[in-house]
């Protein structure tokens, strides 16, 4: 009897959870984005991403995202992105759904994102631009608590987003789309 009570916990696994990523990254170095202090905006120099570093409704101040994170439907984030754009005089739209997947940080959550550089992210379902490719009326969005994404979000959830300029960016790769969706399956 003893011996099998052994082997079954011999089987369970005991994994212990990744750490906080604001406590994980305070001693790391950070050197995938190209950014500074008092600027607002961080460019990915792994995918030619600019991306704006607060939730949409913040404002970038000392290092820090100040104000009221704004949560939206889909089709409202789009327009506050045109809207932004035009009052900007840069592009700038939603992130489609594998760029808010490459921000994802596999060794720690709570949010799964670089907190040095998104430092207004919280922990909640993020918008990207994309569309279920069966149904008008779901969207995509990726959970920054661990990073994973879902395509069943219905379009009139009010949800937190953030801007990206991505004119010159660099296409996701097929392998990096797979290797991202095997890491949500065994995790």
């Amino acid at each position: 009897f003893f011996s099998l009570i052994i082997i079954i916990l011999a089987g369970c696994e005991m994994r212990k959870l990744p750490e906080s990523c604001s406590t994980f990254l305070s001693e790391k170095k950070q050197d995938r984005f190209r950014l500074s202090e008092s600027s607002p905006v961080a460019y990915d120099k792994l995918t030619n991403i600019t991306w704006y570093r607060c939730s949409a409704g913040q404002t970038f101040n000392e290092g820090k995202c100040e104000g009221e994170v704004l949560k939206l439907t889909w089709l409202e984030a789009k327009s506050y992105a045109r809207e932004f754009s035009e009052s900007s005089e840069k592009t700038w739209k939603l992130p489609d759904y594998w760029q808010m997947r490459e921000l994802q940080r596999y060794d720690c959550i709570n949010p799964a994102i670089d907190t040095r550089v998104f430092p207004g992210v919280e922990v909640s379902h993020y918008w990207s631009r994309d569309e279920h490719i069966f149904s008008k009326r779901f969207a995509c969005s990726v959970y920054t608590y661990k990073g994973q994404g879902l395509c069943w979000q219905r379009k009139r959830m009010e949800l937190p987003f953030l801007l990206v300029s991505d004119e010159n960016a660099e296409p996701i790769s097929f392998l990096g789309r797979v290797y991202r969706v095997l890491v949500d399956f065994f995790n």
